[in-house]
């Protein structure tokens, strides 16, 4: 407890560097996915549906030197990860994780995330939360001081849900997201 607690300490101490302190702080933003999304279901085979996914993100960014930083992130989405509509309960699935980011310059920074995802997921008559590693590239660049725009492709990659019928699911997510935001 000690150590996160110093941990926390030192990433509140404010260290100004040259042009990654531009991205330093807490970001909130509003992103648009559009996302493919791949079910494949044994026995039967596979589908693949594409849908609009409009969705939340909460980051934060910590200057390590004068163009990298280290930060975190969260994501809620605002819809159903189903594009069938038969599945009532794939509803807002979440994902978190941690960012390396490099600042080009003083108004754009590339990033590379790794993080977790988590949806439940539903056949007839039971449900289950499915969750896997995603991963995901992404750009952002400032528009003043505080108001950035982000593009990004990530993947999500839930592991195999296995149903008491026997049969099984894997679904794979791949997003091209932009985003509008607040650096605070």
């Amino acid at each position: 407890m000690k150590k996160l607690a110093i941990l926390l300490w030192a990433l509140s101490i404010p260290i100004a560097y040259g042009q990654s302190q531009n991205f330093e702080g807490f970001g909130l933003a509003f992103d648009y996915s559009l996302n493919s999304i791949a079910d494949v279901s044994t026995p039967g085979g596979s589908a693949t549906s594409r849908s609009g996914i409009p969705s939340i993100t909460a980051d934060a960014y910590k200057a390590i030197n004068d163009q990298w930083l280290i930060g975190a992130y969260g994501t809620y989405d605002l819809a159903t990860t189903d594009t069938s509509g038969s599945d009532p309960d794939a509803q807002h699935p979440i994902e978190a994780g941690g960012k390396v980011a490099y600042a080009f310059t003083e108004k754009i920074l590339g990033y590379v995330k790794l993080g977790w995802s988590w949806s439940k997921f539903s056949s007839p008559g039971y449900y289950q939360w499915m969750n896997g590693p995603s991963y995901g590239i992404g750009a952002e660049y400032l528009l003043t001081k505080q108001m950035f725009t982000r593009v990004e492709v990530s993947q999500q990659n839930y592991r195999t849900v296995q149903w008491n019928d026997g049969s099984s699911d894997k679904v794979d997510i791949n997003s091209a997201t932009i985003s509008i935001g607040y650096r605070f």
